[in-house]
C-alpha cells in the first residue's frame, strides 16, 4: 500500500507525504491530526505513508483506550525507540474523537504528556477535529482535513475492488452505489461486496444508505463500543427509529457472526437481540410504544456490552436474507398484490388472508383440475367469468403451488 494508492484528498494526501518527508530528514514536526468524514481513507492514508516510509505502527483505536495506565504501558516506549531492526515507529491513534468514557480515567493527560516526550512520529485520526472532547489537542498538532469522495472517485475505487476481488456487478449498479454512498468509500464498498451477483433491481436496496448516519455506521458503533452510551448515541443520531427498528434487528442477526467470534460472546448477543425482539413485540401488540426504549438499549447497547473479546474486523457486512429476497420476490409481490385485488371484489375477506390462503387453494385446485381432464380453456372461462381474472393470472396462479 503507497499513498499513490490512495483515490481522492490529493492536497490532504500531499500534505501527509511532506509530514514523513520532513520528519525523515530530521525536521521536527508537530504530530498531525487527520480529520473528515468515515470512508474517506483517513486510516489507509496513515497505513500508505508507514509503508512508503518503512515505519513500523503502532496503533490504539477506540477500544484499546482505556485509562493513562493502559496508554502509557504501550505508547511511552515505543515514542522513543525504534524496532530492533532500526525501524522508526509511527504511533497511530485512531477514533481520538471517540473517547469521551476513557477520559476520565487520565487518557487525555497520558496523551498529553505523549506529545511532550515522543522522539517519533504521531497520527491522530477524527472524523470531527472540533469535537469538544479533544480540545486538549488544539494547537498541538496541525490538522489535515479530507473531504467527502466524489461519486467519480467512488466507481475508481470500486471497479478496481472488483477487479482484485472477482466481484460481478453491473456499470448501473456500480454508478448507483457511488452516487449513494455519500462519499464514502467503506459503505460503497459493503454495498458492492453485499450485492455481488445480485440482479440489477436489487440495487433498490441501497436506498437505505440515504439517512442521517447509514446502517453500516451504526452497525460498527453497536459491535465495537466498549460503553453503554455510545452505541445508543449511534441510534439516535442515525434515522433508524420505531418500526425501522425491525430492520435493524435484522442487520444486526444477520451480521453478528461475523463480529462476534466467541461463542460465548455470540451467544450472550443473541440474548439481548431476543429481549429486543420481545420488547418489539410487546409495543406491537399493546400499542405500548414505550417499551421501544427498552428494545433499543437491548439491541445497542445490550449487544456491545456482551462481549469479552474484541470483535473480528476484517469482514463485510452483509444485507439480511430476507432484504435480499424481498428484492428477488419484488415482481412476483406485484403480480401476487393485483391478483389478490380483484379476488377480493368476490372473496370477501382481507388481502393478506387471500394473499396467505385463498390464492393458494384456487392454485390446487387449477391443478387439481388439470389432473382431471379439463381443458385449460374450460378453466380460464370460468376464472375470467367469475373472478375476472385473464390467462397470465391463472397461469400465475397455478404455478405458485408447484
Amino acid at each position: 500500500m503507497t499513498l499513490e494508492y490512495i483515490v481522492g484528498n490529493e492536497l490532504a494526501i500531499r500534505d501527509i507525504a511532506r509530514y514523513a518527508s520532513d520528519i525523515s530528514n530530521g525536521i521536527a514536526k508537530k504530530p498531525i491530526l487527520i480529520s473528515g468524514p468515515s470512508g474517506t481513507g483517513k486510516t489507509m492514508a496513515a497505513n500508505a505513508v508507514a509503508d512508503d516510509n518503512n515505519w513500523n505502527i503502532v496503533e490504539l483505536n477506540a477500544s484499546d483506550y482505556r485509562d493513562k495506565e493502559s496508554i502509557e504501558k504501550v505508547l511511552i516506549s515505543a515514542s522513543q525507540s525504534r524496532t530492533i531492526f532500526g525501524k522508526r515507529n509511527l504511533i497511530l491513534l485512531d477514533e481520538i474523537d471517540e473517547l469521551a468514557p476513557k477520559f476520565d480515567k487520565g487518557a487525555s493527560s497520558a496523551i498529553s504528556g505523549l506529545l511532550k516526550l515522543t522522539k517519533n512520529p504521531i497520527i491522530f485520526i477524527a472524523n470531527d477535529r472540533w469535537n469538544k472532547n479533544i480540545t486538549f489537542l488544539r494547537g498541538e498538532v496541525d490538522n489535515i482535513e479530507f473531504k467527502r469522495l466524489t461519486p467519480q472517485e467512488l466507481t475508481i475505487i470500486l471497479k478496481r475492488y472488483m477487479e482484485e476481488n472477482s466481484i460481478r456487478a453491473e456499470p448501473e449498479m456500480i454508478a448507483a452505489i457511488a452516487a449513494k454512498s455519500h462519499g464514502d468509500a467503506r459503505s460503497a464498498i459493503n454495498d458492492l461486496v453485499a450485492l455481488d451477483g445480485a440482479p440489477s433491481e436489487a440495487v433498490e436496496i441501497i436506498g437505505m444508505r440515504d439517512r442521517k448516519t447509514d446502517i453500516f455506521t451504526t452497525l460498527d458503533k453497536i459491535f465495537f463500543s466498549n460503553t453503554y452510551n455510545a452505541p445508543l448515541v449511534a441510534l439516535q443520531n442515525s434515522d433508524i427509529s420505531g418500526d425501522k427498528n425491525s430492520m435493524l434487528l435484522r442487520w444486526i442477526e444477520e451480521n453478528m457472526p461475523k463480529r462476534y467470534a466467541d461463542k460465548n460472546d455470540l451467544k450472550e448477543g443473541y440474548d439481548m437481540l431476543a429481549l429486543a425482539s420481545a420488547f418489539m413485540n410487546r409495543a406491537s401488540r399493546a400499542q405500548y410504544y414505550t417499551y421501544w426504549r427498552y428494545m433499543n438499549v437491548f439491541m445497542t447497547s445490550g449487544i456491545a456490552l456482551a462481549k469479552s473479546l474484541p470483535p473480528e474486523k476484517s469482514r463485510y457486512y452483509s444485507f439480511p436474507k430476507m432484504i435480499r429476497d424481498l428484492s428477488a420476490s419484488k415482481e412476483k409481490r406485484s403480480e401476487s398484490g393485483v391478483i389478490a385485488k380483484k379476488l377480493r371484489r368476490n372473496i370477501h375477506v382481507g388481502m393478506p388472508r387471500i394473499q396467505k390462503n385463498e390464492m393458494y387453494i384456487l392454485s390446487m385446485i387449477i391443478q387439481n383440475c388439470k389432473r382431471n381432464g379439463v381443458s385449460e380453456e374450460q378453466i380460464d372461462d370460468f376464472f375470467e367469468s367469475k373472478l375476472l381474472l385473464d390467462r397470465h393470472e391463472v397461469e400465475w396462479l397455478q404455478e405458485l403451488s408447484g
